[in-house]
Parts: structure tokens; C-alpha cells; sequence
């Protein structure tokens, strides 16, 4: 199963040939992962260098100067395109991919005391965007801004759920559900650090992926250790490179 394919299927694609598929979205054109080249299959380095001009040629009005490239999943980078994305001033990122049946996650329920978890609704959403835009900021106003505005007119319709801890009024943690026939995928997943610790994302997980068999997430190398302890298994990995 390719699960890098399944993952993207919910996404608008701008153009694809045999290689790979462009994803690009002009309305947020700061954010990198609405923006990309996903390849198919590896290509060799003259095919990516012809890629890279034309994605260069794709973004030119954008306002900030960024490749990003997903490569083809389950695939090694060649040493020769390897060594040009060093000198390029690439960094490279394993994206592992990881699932297992809800059923065997260890998420235990736990008393939380006074907090709560609460799908995303129109009363909540003006806090929620707050709350993002403060995350956003550090990687700078204008994608901040763009963020911020793509949230208010399309978080509650884009086809996900987005589900809050909340102490009052206050949102400690969130995550974001998508979902794909059996599996429902956990996305954007985070807990306030002074609240860790006490069951606040096994509550959120448990809550996105109710009625659903399988669950399936895509985590960093220094996440691992945290997903497998609760139950997930990687099947699946893909490399990408970010020039920013």
C-alpha cells in the first residue's frame, strides 16, 4: 500500500505528470505544505534539476523564496542528488509514517480534573485561531497572516475535525482528525508543555479517532520513540527536502 498516496488524496492537485504531482495553492503561498512537489518515482539528477526550474518558475511571485519536495516513499536519495541538495542549501527531513488498529493503541483514559476536550465550533473558532496564530508567528507575520485568514474562512468546512483541550477557557492542546475510508489520520498534534504528562493527548487522540479502526500518523525521527510507546508501528517512510 502506498500510504504517502493515501494521505495526499484529499488534496487539489495543480499538475502531475509521470514523476510527480505539484500541489500549489496561491492562496496561502507561505505555507510550505500547501506547496510542493511530490514525486511518484525518483527522479535522476537532471530530471530534478528540471523540476526545481520549474517550480522555481511556479513560485516566482510568491513573496517568499522556498522549495520544498516530497521524494517518492519508501525510496533511498541517490548519492548524486544527495550531494546537490547539500550544496544547495537543502535540509533533508524522514518523514516516518505510522499506524495500528485503534484497538491496540495504549491510550488510557485518565481523570483530567477541570479540563476538557471539545470539537472546534464557530463559538470557539475566534480563540482557536488566536491560538494558532501565536504558533505561527515565529516563522514569520506574513505566513502568520495568511494562516490566520485561511483558518477563519475554511477550518470548520475543509473536510477535517479539529478537537481542543480547554482548562476554562483557555486551550491547552489541540489536534486535527482527517479522514480516508477506514483510517483517520492524527495531524497537527500538540499539547501545551506545562500540561504534559497528565493524559491530555491520549484524550485527544482517543476523542479524533473515535469510530474509526485505524489510525495512521506521520511523525519526525524524534518523535518515534513517544508513537511507538503507544502502540503505533512505522510502515512506511519518505524523505523531503526544504530549501527556505
Amino acid at each position: 500500500m502506498n500510504y504517502k498516496n493515501l494521505l495526499e488524496s484529499g488534496e487539489v492537485v495543480y499538475f502531475e505528470n509521470t514523476r510527480f504531482k505539484h500541489f500549489k495553492n496561491p492562496v496561502t503561498s507561505e505555507r510550505y505544505f500547501a506547496n510542493y512537489l511530490s514525486y511518484k518515482t525518483m527522479p535522476d539528477l537532471a530530471e530534478f534539476q528540471s523540476d526545481l526550474a520549474y517550480l522555481a518558475n511556479e513560485q516566482k511571485d510568491y513573496k517568499s523564496n522556498y522549495a520544498f519536495i516530497f521524494f517518492a516513499e519508501m525510496a533511498e536519495l541517490d548519492d548524486n542528488i544527495k550531494a546537490y541538495l547539500s550544496d544547495q542549501g537543502f535540509e533533508l527531513e524522514k518523514h516516518i509514517i505510522f499506524t495500528n488498529l485503534l484497538d491496540n493503541l495504549s491510550l488510557r483514559k485518565r481523570d483530567l480534573g477541570d479540563i476538557r476536550i471539545a470539537q472546534l465550533t464557530e463559538e470557539t473558532l475566534p480563540a482557536y485561531v488566536e491560538y494558532k496564530y501565536q504558533q505561527a508567528l515565529p516563522y514569520g507575520k506574513e505566513y502568520a497572516d495568511q494562516m490566520k485568514l485561511d483558518n477563519e474562512r475554511h477550518m470548520l468546512t475543509n473536510g477535517s475535525k479539529v478537537y481542543l483541550a480547554m482548562e476554562k477557557n483557555h486551550i491547552i492542546g489541540d489536534v486535527t482528525a482527517w479522514f480516508y475510508g477506514d483510517y483517520v489520520e492524527i495531524d497537527d498534534f500538540a499539547v501545551d508543555e506545562n500540561y504534559r504528562g497528565k493524559g491530555i493527548g491520549s484524550a485527544l487522540q482517543l476523542t479524533a479517532s473515535k469510530g474509526y479502526e485505524k489510525v495512521i500518523l506521520i511523525a519526525e525521527e524524534e518523535n518515534r520513540d513517544m508513537y511507538q510507546h503507544q502502540g503505533y508501528k512505522e510502515v512506511s517512510y519518505y524523505w523531503t527536502a526544504l530549501k527556505s
